[in-house]
C-alpha cells in the first residue's frame, strides 16, 4: 500500500494554534522538520517516537551528572534535542490522526520521568564537582514547585472545566478586547503564543539549557524558580476566579 506524502504546509497545520514562546521560536523550527521527515520517509507511529526519547533522557542525564563545562552543553542539546522529539509525536499524531489517550499519557508520563532524572542528574553533578549542597537544596525546590504548578493545571482541568485553556483563548482569537488582560491575550493569541510568558517549558530551557550552556547552572534554576512563582501567582488568581464564575453561573 502506498504510503501518504504530507506536505510541509500539512505538517505546519499540526501545530497548536497557542504555544510558549521558547516552542514557538526554538523548538518548532526544528520539530516541524523532523516530522516532516519522520511522516514521510520512515514507518515510525508517534507513540514509537515517545518511546525513543526514553534511552535520550538517560543519555542527556549522564552528560549532567559528569558536570564539567563540555559535558554540560553535550547534556544542555541532548535534552533539548530530546524535548523536539516530544514535540514530534504530538504534531506526527494529530497529522495522520492517530491521537490517543494512550499516547497523551505517555508523552506525559515520560516528560515528568525526564524532569527528575536530568534534574537529580544536573544538582547532584554539580554537588559532586563543588561540594555545595545548595544546589541539592535548590534543586527540590524547583521539582516541588514544577510538581505543583502541573497538579495546579490539572486539576484545574479536572474542577473547573476541562475546556478552562481553550475558551480562554477562543476570546483571545476572535479579538475581543474588554479591558488591558484581554488586549494582551488578544496581542499574544494573533501570534500564536500564550500571556504566560513563563511556563514550565521556559523554566525548563533555563534550568537544563541556558543555567549548562553558560556555566550558571545555580543562578538559572534560581531565576526559574522566581519567575515560575510570578506566573504561578497569576495562574492561580485566574483559576480561582474561574472558580467563582463557575459556582455564580450554577446559582443563577
Amino acid at each position: 500500500m502506498k504510503r501518504p506524502h504530507y506536505t510541509m504546509d500539512e505538517v505546519r497545520a499540526s501545530v497548536h494554534g497557542i504555544d510558549s514562546w521558547w516552542t514557538r521560536f526554538f523548538i518548532d523550527p526544528i520539530a516541524l522538520r523532523l516530522t516532516y521527515v519522520i511522516a514521510n520517509f520512515t514507518p515510525l507511529s508517534p507513540n514509537a517516537v515517545t518511546f525513543f526519547t526514553l534511552p535520550l533522557i538517560f543519555v542527556s542525564a549522564y552528560f549532567f551528572f559528569l558536570g564539567d563545562f563540555l559535558s554540560l552543553i553535550i547534556g544542555a542539546f541532548l535534552y533539548e534535542f530530546n524535548f523536539a522529539l516530544d514535540c514530534v509525536d504530538g504534531k506526527l499524531a494529530r497529522l495522520q490522526k492517530k491521537t490517543s489517550s494512550f499516547g497523551a499519557f505517555f508523552d506525559i508520563y515520560l516528560d515528568n520521568i525526564n524532569v527528575f532524572i536530568n534534574l537529580f542528574a544536573l544538582v547532584y553533578g554539580q554537588y559532586r564537582i563543588s561540594g555545595k549542597v545548595g544546589f541539592v537544596i535548590i534543586g527540590f525546590i524547583y521539582l516541588f514547585a514544577h510538581m505543583t504548578q502541573l497538579l495546579m493545571k490539572y486539576l484545574a482541568l479536572e474542577v473547573i472545566d476541562r475546556n478552562i485553556k481553550k475558551d480562554f483563548y477562543a476570546g483571545a482569537r476572535s479579538g475581543e478586547k474588554r479591558g488591558m488582560p484581554d488586549r494582551l491575550r488578544v496581542f499574544f493569541a494573533k501570534r500564536g503564543l500564550s500571556p504566560v510568558l513563563f511556563t514550565t517549558v521556559e523554566g525548563e530551557a533555563f534550568v537544563f539549557f541556558f543555567g549548562p550552556i553558560s556555566g550558571y547552572v545555580f543562578p538559572a534554576i534560581v531565576f526559574s524558580l522566581i519567575f515560575v512563582a510570578v506566573f504561578f501567582i497569576l495562574k492561580s488568581i485566574f483559576y480561582f476566579s474561574s472558580c467563582v464564575k463557575k459556582d455564580k453561573k450554577a446559582r443563577a
